[in-house]
């Protein structure tokens, strides 16, 4: 009887959440997914006044639906971050701190599925976003870049 009530609220939870189902149009499998992802608080640090030219080097960020695969990535300042849509939903990328709205982030209008947005992090920091859409600035679908002083 245990078992039975177990699935029903199972089922139930998951059929009050049909915005949250997985796509099948995804490039990045659930296991994949699971393994990507980290917690990571959402405080931003001061950013470093001292700033870096592009390096060259890139790293990619996958919005997936409902997640920002990898959720925290450390680059070193002058990196060039690419976000991909692989997911079925429009997404944006806000900063958290409003300060850095202006600088850095997409709107959805723009993020459609299948598109890319990149920005090069040139000052040593940690820059935490989210996506209006599928989260705040605390929960649902958020990451944060931390840009460290480039390697000699």
């Amino acid at each position: 009887m245990r078992q039975l009530i177990g699935i029903g609220a199972i089922v139930l939870a998951a059929a009050s959440l049909p915005a949250c189902a997985s796509d099948p149009d995804d490039s990045l499998s659930a296991a994949q997914a699971a393994a990507a992802a980290t917690t990571v608080p959402l405080v931003t640090v001061a950013q470093s006044d001292e700033t870096f030219p592009a390096n060259g080097k890139v790293d990619t960020v996958i919005a997936l639906d409902n997640n920002f695969l990898p959720e925290a990535l450390t680059i070193a300042a002058g990196t060039e971050v690419v976000w991909e849509n692989n997911g079925r939903n429009d997404h944006d990328v806000t900063p958290v701190d409003d300060l850095d709205a202006v600088a850095w982030g997409v709107k959805p209008e723009v993020f459609v599925p299948k598109a890319t947005y990149s920005h090069v992090f040139e000052q040593p920091g940690t820059y935490s976003y989210f996506c209006t859409i599928h989260g705040t600035a605390t929960a649902g679908m958020v990451g944060t870049i931390v840009v460290t002083e480039p390697t000699t």
